[in-house]
């Protein structure tokens, strides 16, 4: 009997995708937030908490995106 090899499916870690991502936009927001122009109608902690959780959802989404491309491809 001779037996064929087996491929190997190499699927992405979605949850390396997903944090890389979220901490990715994080820091984008936080950014943003700092070289941003200000506004006398929020303080500066606030836009900084603002933009950084929008980023961070951005990038989640993102990444996750990003993720399911790359396990469709494989």
């Amino acid at each position: 009997m001779s037996q064929q090899p087996r491929k190997v499916r190499r699927t992405p870690s979605f949850t390396a995708f997903l944090l890389t991502g979220a901490a990715t936009g994080l820091l984008v927001g936080f950014a943003i937030s700092v070289l941003g122009p200000g506004d006398t109608r929020y303080g500066d902690v606030a836009t900084l908490g603002f933009l950084g959780l929008v980023c961070a959802g951005a990038g989640l989404l993102l990444g996750g995106l990003v993720a399911v491309l790359l396990d469709r491809r494989t």
